[in-house]
């Protein structure tokens, strides 16, 4: 501040000055008053605020092992997550077994008699790919399988052999079109190759015409398709299973055997193929739900025990309810019986998984092998209820995994427990770090008040000084005098 002489005053000026006139070091004094008051109460905030980052910690690592557990239980809470067959096919060069959903075991006995193949046919020889071949507009005429022929406009300008390739495709009418170099050596080397759709029933004819509007009139010379003795004919694959002869236009068969693509190479002598339950696949899959449920239940130990020694997040749920609700809530997804159970099977004990007394699982191979073996149909009812791609907000009995999958869901999703947690806990680390600053200006005008408090009393000290070696002078002077 400014005095009535202009003379101006800062803290700065007070420190310094602060001892000179009582010898007291009067700025540490200060110091050290507001420290020792302030210093308890900063320390407490600091705790909060350190008690409960640890505690987001916690909340991250129990959001982690839940996500494990959900990812096991989404390997199991579609019904399609149990067709899992192992395929044996003898003649695999000759045509390959895909399985899908819907296939079961089986055995079969299949023959390739003929594959499905389109037609190919070739025009006469051109000398140039690029000379027109017509002095006026043409059409070239397809007829599919004997059916109603059609019309592929050619303008004189593009009655080249190139250009005849381009109208033919650019029509899309089921016949593609190639120019071709045969290299043959004569005098006309380029040929155009025309080639159908596979299966008997995609057989061509295709001829020229002068006319636009008519397919009775004559045909333009030297442009002529030999689609009456072709290079190759439509046919279709022919294959016999069990040995029931079918028909198809594709050599990719999938809808002769339930849930199984053929996909056929080559024709073959009689194969066998042996379709047969893959029950590794689903062992694996409970195996790793096991591993993941004793994983979290080993971390909400962890972070609800005070005791323990895990840097970050050991201890810092202690106390807190949320993880004595998650235990509850992951054991009763193992212990609870289904919601679609099936004619014997509704629990997990069934196949095979079962609770410890230390609130992990174990799974009985034994006893899941056995379950596989007899009740299959029962152990995919019990854990999927036979649904597939069921969305979380559905409200249809999904089965053990489904029913968990959404609960999980849930419990990590928006809204859900973790989520109310951390905002809440956040929310009280931010008005910890306002009650920290606020401690910190109080502090600091405590500070100031001492400082100026220190002042006051050091001027007096320093008059009083002034004053006592004022008078003890007078009183040497007069003792002086009398001697």
């Amino acid at each position: 501040m400014t005095t009535a002489t202009g003379t101006t005053t800062s803290s700065p000026n007070i420190i310094t000055s602060l001892g000179a006139g009582s010898g007291i070091d009067s700025k540490a004094l200060a110091n050290n008053l507001v420290e020792a008051e302030g210093a308890p109460r900063r320390d407490a905030i600091n705790a909060k605020i350190a008690k409960s980052e640890a505690k987001i910690s916690g909340y991250g690592a129990v959001a982690y092992v839940l996500s494990q557990i959900k990812e096991a239980f989404g390997g199991l809470n579609d019904e399609n997550d149990y067709n899992s067959l192992s395929v044996r096919n003898s003649s695999a060069t000759a045509f390959g077994v895909t399985t899908g959903a819907n296939a079961v075991p089986g055995d079969y006995q299949i023959k390739v008699n003929t594959l499905s193949q389109p037609q190919r046919a070739v025009s006469e020889g051109f000398a140039s790919t690029s000379v027109a071949l017509s002095s006026s507009d043409f059409s070239v005429n397809l007829s599919i399988h004997g059916g109603t022929s059609s019309a592929i406009a050619v303008t004189a300008g593009n009655s080249s052999p190139a250009g005849i390739v381009a109208a033919i495709n650019a029509a899309n009418k089921g016949v593609t079109a190639q120019l071709i170099n045969t290299g043959d050596g004569t005098s006309s080397p380029y040929k155009i190759i025309l080639t159908g759709q596979g299966g008997a029933s995609q057989d061509f004819t295709l001829t020229s015409n002068s006319d636009f509007t008519s397919v009775s009139d004559s045909a333009i010379t030297g442009i002529s398709f030999n689609t009456t003795d072709p290079l190759q004919s439509a046919t279709d694959a022919e294959v016999e299973i069990n040995g029931l002869v079918i028909k198809r236009s594709t050599n990719v068969i999938s809808d002769a055997i339930k849930g199984v693509t053929l996909d056929l190479y080559s024709t073959t002598s009689t194969a066998s193929v042996n379709l047969t339950r893959d029950a590794s696949s689903l062992k694996e899959k409970l195996t790793t739900l096991v591993s993941a449920f004793n994983d979290a239940v080993s971390i909400l130990n962890v972070v609800a025990n005070r005791e323990s020694t895990v840097d970050e997040y050991g201890g810092s749920l202690f106390g807190d309810s949320t993880v004595r609700l998650v235990k509850d809530q992951i054991r009763k997804m193992i212990t609870t019986p289904s919601s679609t159970p099936g004619t014997s099977l509704d629990s997990m004990w069934q196949i095979g998984v079962t609770l410890n007394s230390d609130g992990t699982i174990k799974l009985d191979d034994t006893k899941l092998t056995a379950a596989l073996a007899s009740n299959f149909d029962d152990v995919v009812k019990m854990m999927s209820g036979n649904n597939n791609n069921l969305s979380s907000f559905s409200t249809v009995p999904a089965g053990v995994a489904g029913d968990a999958f959404r609960t999980l869901t849930k419990m990590m999703g928006s809204g859900g427990i973790l989520e109310t947690q951390n905002i809440s806990t956040i929310k009280q680390i931010t008005q910890y770090k306002i009650d920290l600053e606020s401690l910190q200006d109080r502090m600091a005008k405590l500070l100031k008040r001492y400082q100026t408090q220190f002042a006051v009393m050091d001027s007096l000290v320093g008059q009083s000084k002034a004053t006592r070696d004022s008078l003890k002078s007078t009183f040497e002077s007069m003792t002086a005098s009398n001697n």
